[in-house]
């Protein structure tokens, strides 16, 4: 695979600082927000709420969460697929929310590769054609796409099914296509939303490594979409949202289920809290009642009212005795730590 790795970097490599400011962002993305507005009897849906977040030029991004976390409008909003509803998208330092469309087509073309779950090739084109047609669109000669088709399309390992109709390809076949098609511009960005989602375990860790090795060698950017954790491992950085909120922001090789010290804690719009793994763990039962006191820099320090229970043996006088099972409880105490009633 070296030989085709030597290939990639001669193929598509590109000076992607000549128009890139020292320290700026490829992408960066300011207090974003998505509302589906609802018809009818259906409520409008939030699907991004504040979204503030960067990617550097040569990242390779994982954006993790479960279905309906907002993972897709994040990446139609980045791609220039959809416009927020609010906030701003930079890339490379222009505001692309306030672009004209056609010039928004332009940028879509020439700056941004997809890659979607389902592959979206035209099925009734074969494996060639589906490649060559994304660079007719700019006006590229026959004879340059020509060599590039055949080119991508090798080093991706479908060549001998050039002539192949799309429909006619396996699912893992697809997504090769659908990755040279994405490439075939030389775009500073590649987008990938679920790109293992339709193929098999054993598909899916030699897409993953392609993507992996596309990214090393060509110093294009890329952002994949997904709910695997699996598929998140092979990010240099991951981002986590939940129900459109970005939960953190986390490095290479983590547990996502332990990622207590970078994620946040949110209050939503039903008034829950989302807590770390290791707080939850440490409950003995979810209806265990806390002492909570606001320290300095806003950090909250919860304890468990059972543990105040030595506290208030050694010194009754800072203590009150519930009126329903006579225990004595702490001073500040709203419920009573032995029977839950309220004082």
């Amino acid at each position: 695979m070296s030989t085709k790795g030597e290939h990639i970097g001669n193929l598509d490599k590109k000076e992607l600082s000549e128009s890139k400011q020292e320290d700026q962002p490829l992408v960066q993305l300011k207090s974003i927000y998505h509302i589906y507005r609802g018809r009818a009897e259906h409520a409008s849906v939030v699907a991004l709420k504040g979204l503030s977040l960067k990617l550097e030029t040569g990242d390779f991004i994982a954006v993790v969460g479960p279905s309906g976390s907002g993972k897709s409008t994040l990446l139609n909003v980045i791609g220039g697929l959809m416009r927020p509803t609010a906030g701003s998208v930079f890339f490379e330092n222009i505001d692309i929310t306030k672009t004209p469309e056609e010039e928004l087509t332009l940028f879509r073309r020439q700056q941004v590769g997809y890659v979607f779950q389902e592959g979206n090739l035209l099925p009734k084109l074969s494996a060639f054609d589906n490649v060559n047609q994304s660079m007719a669109l700019n006006g590229i000669s026959y004879n340059y796409r020509k060599k590039r088709t055949l080119e991508l399309l090798d080093l991706m390992g479908v060549g001998h099914r050039k002539n192949q109709l799309a429909s006619r390809l396996s699912g893992g076949e697809r997504q090769r296509v659908a990755i040279a098609r994405a490439m075939a511009n030389s775009p500073k960005l590649i987008i990938a939303d679920e790109p293992t989602g339709n193929v098999d375990f054993k598909t899916s860790v030699r897409l993953l490594e392609l993507f992996k090795q596309l990214n090393r060698e060509t110093g294009m950017t890329f952002l994949i979409a997904t709910h695997s954790t699996h598929v998140a491992g092979y990010a240099d950085r991951s981002f986590e949202l939940r129900d459109g909120l970005l939960l953190g922001q986390h490095g290479i090789s983590v547990d996502l289920s332990q990622l207590d010290t970078t994620r946040m804690v949110i209050m939503d719009s039903d008034n829950r809290i989302t807590l770390p793994h290791n707080v939850i763990n440490q409950m003995d039962y979810l209806s265990a009642l806390w002492d909570i006191k606001v320290l300095e820099n806003s950090k909250i320090l919860l304890t468990p009212l059972e543990a105040l229970t030595s506290e208030v043996a050694e010194d009754s006088a800072d203590t009150k005795e519930c009126q329903v099972c006579g225990a004595s409880n702490p001073l500040s105490g709203k419920f009573c730590i032995d029977c839950g009633a309220k004082f």
